[in-house]
């Protein structure tokens, strides 16, 4: 029975003889050469790069070129017993040895037992080492003397997609050269003439879909070239490469790109929702998206005679990309870029990645416009529009009164209105109330809710223990206590940041204490006085000193809640006799000791003090007690805060 041939695929079958015929690294056999002329020939290499650009097929081409029987040369005969020995390998006198099988130091001391013996024929005993990174650091050190002074008659090749996990040892004692990834027309024009070799047709929409997946590597292209052969019966069209491929073809990328400039959300998901249930790599969809996108970014420039990032796309992909190009302004698809850009950081790392893209594009298609402040202003030039009265109060405010409302102001002879706009105008900015011209806002609760939707914690923290107020650009912090002075100066920056972005321009931050000062000097925080300052002047009746002191807490409470500082300490509150409680004002001088829970219970349910409480809208904090076994109906103070 006779034996099936061997099929060859195409990355082994076509795999190049010659430097000539080595595609995309003409920086490597050029150099390569140029030292086989002269001579010059490094007794160990090192060659780098990506997976499939070429590394070992252009070390076993230096191995031929070095023991062909007319070398060494830069172009071997192909036809002496070593060349073809070796392009078989079958030669004993280049070995190829897989650095993730031998890689303990056990293979590296067989390596170098085998040095001192010449080869069997050819002119050097050469050692291919692939994927040398991945040798044991025991097996580096053994190999150091050897890789660094070799016997003459030996020649070693490494090659490796990964030198940084190399000892630099090692690297130090290699001629290194670093190949490139292969550019994508080189891999096309290396794809159509494979596809006229195998005589298969197939459509030029196929071949160059393939090639951009291969990410600039020839085997990768190759392998899929393979694929896409074995997997059609006759003409291979770009459908049918996208479906073996498990990717989205061009057509079905720019209809999604197109749905989301259209504002079509419903339609750009559903294109992602058919290429998911197709089986598409959604990682490869995602790029495919963003490199639309910074594809339409390049679309929008301005045409120069120099090389263009498009020249490598057919020129009718190029008309739909500058037809979509037009529909959007260069800002909104630099928003769209770095919004894909993000999503597609989550999509990789996440375990649901439809779900995120799904959502991307839903989002981008739902993102509103932003307007440049230039055209705004072209917009209401064009428009014609009269302008508006700079005061809005000021005519109800004269019809009230019965004063002639003011005359609107003079257009300029150009018809438009000259306005200030200071940064940028977002379409989908959240609404704000204008600030008073004349005064700066204050409270902001519409700040306060931004940051409460930002950072909680923070938001909560202000809501205790600062007021706010904005003039201009200027917001100011005002501590309502001294324990927040700390906290708040610390999140400076972050309020400033919320802030800028609340109010859609820059904002700078201070913190003041005045309150605090006005409410030291006004007497909150400080202990009621129960004597007299002046020696001649006559003391008081307690009687009489705690509603006076009751009063002077009570003014001092006003003016301070009424500049944001209503966190005011008032420290030992006098209390006036009321149902058995006794004024704070009598035997002031005693000394005092913490209250028990049943003493504070009493004197919370005493309804003036009640009142009192609820007037300030405080809490006890602390309450004292004469040191005597008298109860608090004799004597107390408290320590009060508002809140």
């Amino acid at each position: 029975m006779a034996e099936t041939p061997t099929h060859l695929v195409l990355p082994r079958k076509w795999r190049p003889e010659q430097f000539s015929e080595l595609v995309g690294q003409s920086h490597v056999t050029r150099t390569l050469s140029e030292a086989l002329r002269r001579g010059r020939i490094a007794h160990a290499f090192l060659f780098t790069g990506i997976r499939g650009v070429g590394k070992t097929t252009a070390a076993r081409i230096l191995a031929r070129c070095l023991n062909c029987e007319k070398g060494p040369t830069p172009e071997p005969c192909g036809e002496c017993a070593a060349c073809v020995e070796i392009r078989a390998g079958r030669a004993l006198d280049v070995s190829e040895i897989d650095g993730a099988t031998y890689r303990k130091i056990d293979d590296a001391r067989a390596i170098i037992e085998n040095l001192s013996y010449r080869p069997a024929r050819d002119r050097f005993k050469i050692y291919i080492i692939d994927e040398a990174h991945q040798l044991t650091d025991q097996a580096f050190n053994a190999l150091l003397k050897t890789l660094e002074e070799p016997p003459p008659h030996v020649k070693f090749i490494l090659a490796t997609t990964e030198p940084q996990k190399m000892p630099e040892t090692i690297l130090s004692r290699l001629q290194r050269y670093d190949f490139r990834r292969i550019p994508y027309a080189t891999i096309l024009e290396r794809l159509k003439d494979l596809a006229h070799r195998e005589e298969i047709e197939i459509e030029e929409s196929a071949l160059r879909l393939v090639a951009r997946e291969a990410g600039g590597s020839m085997r990768d292209g190759e392998r899929m070239l393979e694929t896409a052969i074995a997997t059609s019966a006759g003409k291979v069209t770009e459908t049918e490469v996208a479906s073996s491929l498990g990717v989205a073809s061009r057509t079905a990328v720019l209809k999604i790109t197109d749905a989301i400039l259209d504002k079509n959300a419903a339609e750009a998901l559903r294109g992602v929702r058919e290429l998911a249930n197709r089986g598409a790599n959604l990682e490869s969809l995602g790029r495919d998206l963003l490199e639309t996108l910074r594809n339409l970014a390049i679309a929008k420039l301005p045409a120069t005679d120099s090389q263009s990032a498009l020249d490598d796309i057919p020129d009718h992909e190029v008309a739909e990309l500058k037809r979509l190009a037009g529909r959007a302004s260069a800002r909104d698809i630099m928003r769209l870029f770095h919004l894909m850009a993000e999503s597609q950081e989550q999509l990789i790392r996440s375990p649901y990645p439809d779900l995120l893209l799904e959502m991307a594009v839903v989002r981008m298609a739902s993102l509103a416009a932003v307007i440049d402040a230039d055209e705004l202003l072209r917009a209401i030039g064009s428009s014609g529009a009269a302008p508006q009265s700079s005061s809005g109060g000021g005519s109800s405010g004269g019809s009230r009164g019965g004063a002639p409302p003011e005359p609107p102001a003079k257009e300029p002879a150009s018809g438009t209105r000259r306005l200030r706009v200071e940064g940028e105008v977002k379409a989908d900015a959240p609404l704000r109330k204008p600030l008073a011209p004349d005064s700066g806002a204050r409270d902001l609760p519409e700040l306060r809710d931004f940051i409460r939707s930002r950072r909680a914690a923070l938001a909560g923290f202000m809501e205790q223990g600062a007021g706010l107020a904005i003039a201009g650009n200027l917001l100011t912090l005002s501590a309502r206590n001294d324990i927040y002075i700390r906290y708040l100066n610390d999140n400076k920056s972050a309020i400033a940041d919320l802030a800028s972005e609340h109010f859609g321009r820059k904002i700078r931050v201070e913190l003041s204490t005045e309150g605090l000062a006005f409410a030291a000097s006004s007497g909150t925080g400080n202990r009621a006085p129960t004597t007299p300052t002046s020696s001649n002047e006559s003391p008081r009746e307690p009687e009489r000193a705690a509603p006076a002191a009751m009063q002077a807490s009570k003014a001092a409470i006003a003016p301070a809640r009424s500049a944001e500082s209503s966190q005011n300490r008032i420290d030992r509150l006098p209390l006036k006799k009321n149902n058995g409680i006794a004024s704070a004002a009598t035997n002031a001088t005693a000394p005092l000791r913490a209250a028990t829970p049943e003493e504070k219970q009493a004197v919370l349910t005493d309804p003036a003090v009640r009142r009192i409480f609820d007037s300030l809208d405080a809490r006890l904090v602390e309450l004292k007690v004469p040191t005597s076994n008298s109860s608090v109906a004799e004597k107390g103070g408290a320590d009060i805060d508002s809140k």
